[in-house]
């Protein structure tokens, strides 16, 4: 049916337009509707105003003139206007608060904060991680292992980087040492628990483990000394203030051992002693060297740098003993004398000299010249929250995180004892010079030049742990009761409890006893990192060196690939499930049982140093079947 023509509606007279107006008796058989429900009717007819509904809808014109519709759409366009711009206004605050708090919190999630800034100071210590580590960047790490194609270091805040064998020695690239690089020749020249200088080279994704990436690094002495000149290295000279110190200790002593008469070997030995010490502690220069090749009364020594070469006598320790180095064996030497006419540096191996020498405050230094494990004296300059801020150098700035402080069991009033100006002995842990950021350690066994030692082993439990600190939000401290020193140990917030903990230091109070399991061990600072929770306690396998085969556990698939599936134990280890031991039937890809998440039960069939083999196949896994099972029955 066509709609009516304008000419046909004006033709109409006015008394039978309101006769058709009227309401129809017959149409609504239902007389008692209320006025509310004829009021939201009328309600409606706002919202069906369109942009793409005709003026004059089928069934009637509209009650609303032009003019009137034209209004109405107006206010409402003002009102959605209005609206947009309230809630613009809204976003915009809202992301300059959140974009504050970001700026004040930035340095807590790893920015690094150099001499060269300006403004506000930082609130927290310099912190490595994987975002701020960049190619480039020096450490001061701790060798963890020693592998046939690689070394393992352990850095500062856990973190492990590896050397490639090409990458260990400059002497390597230029074939001075004779062996198998790739056999045990790294074996020869490196041990664990070596406290050794290295520099960041690239970082690679994981392909393992999606969100990690690996650190490698590099050893060679020809980058970390890149800017090392002959002419920047000092000569000995002689440390009155130190020689008469040491001089009233050895006359006391000298009588003290002879029954109050002086014992004159003693007085001798010990003069030298501190006559080579006063001379050699006021050099400014403690350097690391290769041992090129072996003569007959010592070592030619090599420092990455074909402009100048060393030599270290074989008897050059305090105890008169000779030196036992290989060739290629990286040494730390203490600078006795340059002969710069034949650019000859002669060193002194004695690691007494060595632990005790600091780097002196020299006219132009740069921030290159700057070796993880130089020792510098060093002033507090101020306090940040988890650490404390130090200057040295004349014009140097670092930090030093809470991990890192004097004492390995620091209480929560430890900013008491760092009061603005005390000086302080530290070791240079880190630099990056992109942000001049300098990361420090006081560390009693780092400024000793010693790793800290390691009492503690993945998966062992300890009953009486004591709280020692609370740090809200983050996590608890634990002195942990090992022989013949305790060890410090830190439980992170999220590895307190199975459930999750609002407020930490409600939970735990200090002095209080816990039971503690070891998750690592964190190399160079000496600390161990462990979990409170109580399924941590619960299951046969929480390390590599639990798992037996022919064991059945129970694992969850993390990863599916074309070879076959990666699988994981409650406690984090992870395992390879072939493609082959997925199913009892040859297949050419995983069955699609195999999901993500999934939970299945496997037995082990192998376990070959860190790499372990399980299987799916049920005539393997069924318990009832007595069986033995062996890695090369499966290969």
């Amino acid at each position: 049916m066509a709609p009516r023509s304008k000419n046909f509606e004006n033709k109409k007279s006015k008394p039978p337009l309101k006769k058709f107006q009227k309401p129809s008796h017959k149409s609504f058989k239902n007389k008692g509707k209320s006025d509310a429900a004829v009021q939201s009717k009328a309600q409606t007819v706002p919202l069906q105003l369109e942009d793409d509904v005709p003026d004059f809808p089928r069934g009637g014109g509209s009650a609303l003139s032009r003019e009137e519709v034209d209004e109405v759409r107006a206010e409402v366009d003002a009102e959605f206007e209005a609206d947009n711009r309230v809630l613009k206004k809204q976003l915009k605050t809202r992301k300059q608060k959140m974009d504050k708090k970001n700026s004040l919190m930035e340095d807590d999630f790893g920015s690094l904060f150099g001499d060269g800034f300006t403004g506000r100071l930082p609130r927290f210590a310099n912190k490595i991680t994987l975002k701020n580590i960049s190619p480039g960047m020096k450490l001061w790490g701790v060798i963890a292992e020693v592998n046939k194609k690689d070394i393992v270091v352990s850095l500062p805040g856990g973190f492990r980087g590896l050397v490639r064998a090409c990458e260990a020695s400059d002497l390597f690239l230029d074939n001075e040492v004779k062996g198998d690089v790739e056999g045990n020749l790294l074996s020869t020249i490196y041990h664990t628990g070596q406290l050794v200088s290295c520099i960041v080279l690239q970082l690679d994704e994981d392909k393992k483990e999606k969100g990690k990436r690996k650190i490698w690094l590099s050893l060679r002495l020809a980058l970390l000394h890149k800017s090392l000149t002959f002419d920047v290295i000092q000569e000995g000279m002689f440390d009155v203030v130190y020689f008469i110190h040491e001089l009233s200790d050895v006359l006391y002593m000298s009588y003290i051992l002879d029954t109050s008469e002086f014992d004159v070997v003693y007085f001798i030995h010990e003069l030298s002693d501190v006559l080579c010490m006063s001379y050699i502690l006021d050099t400014s220069e403690v350097l690391s060297a290769y041992v090129k090749s072996i003569e007959d009364h010592g070592y030619i020594m090599h420092f990455g740098l074909p402009s100048f070469t060393g030599f270290m006598a074989k008897n050059s320790q305090s105890d008169g003993k000779d030196i036992k180095a290989n060739t290629g064996q990286l040494l730390q030497g203490v600078v006795k004398s340059v002969d710069r006419t034949r650019k000859v540096v002669y060193l002194s191996s004695n690691p007494d000299m060595a632990s005790k020498c600091v780097t002196k405050d020299l006219k132009g230094i740069s921030i290159d010249l700057l070796i993880p494990g130089m020792m510098v004296n060093a002033r507090v300059q101020s306090t940040l929250e988890n650490g404390i801020m130090l200057s040295f150098l004349t014009y140097f700035t670092g930090t030093v995180d809470i991990f890192n402080l004097q004492k390995t069991f620091a209480t929560s009033s430890w900013k008491d004892e760092y009061i603005q100006n005390k000086k302080v002995s530290a070791r240079i842990l880190f630099i990056d010079p992109t942000t001049r950021a300098v990361g420090l350690t006081l560390n009693p066994y780092l400024v000793n030049n010693k790793a800290p030692p390691s009492l503690v082993r993945t998966g062992d439990i300890f009953d009486q742990s004591k709280v020692i600190r609370v740090d809200r939000g983050l996590g608890l401290l634990l002195e942990i009761p090992t022989s013949p020193i305790p060890t410090p140990a830190y439980v992170s917030v999220f590895d307190a409890a199975d459930k999750e903990i609002q407020k930490l230091e409600k939970s735990f109070k200090e002095k209080s006893i816990v039971r503690v399991r070891i998750l690592g061990f964190r190399h160079l600072e000496g600390l161990a990192t462990g979990v409170l929770k109580t399924s941590a306690f619960e299951g046969s396998v929480f390390t590599h060196s639990d798992v037996k085969p022919g064991m059945v556990v129970k694992a969850k698939v993390i990863a599916i690939d074309s070879f076959g599936a990666i699988v994981q134990f409650a406690s984090g280890v992870k395992a390879l499930c072939p493609l082959r031991h997925m199913s009892e039937f040859e297949i050419t890809k995983p069955r699609k049982k195999f999901q993500v998440g999934v939970e299945f039960v496997f037995r082990v069939l192998g376990c070959k140093s860190k790499r372990i083999t399980v299987t799916h196949k049920k005539t393997l896994v069924c318990p009832l079947q007595c069986f033995i099972v062996t890695l090369c029955s499966f290969l």
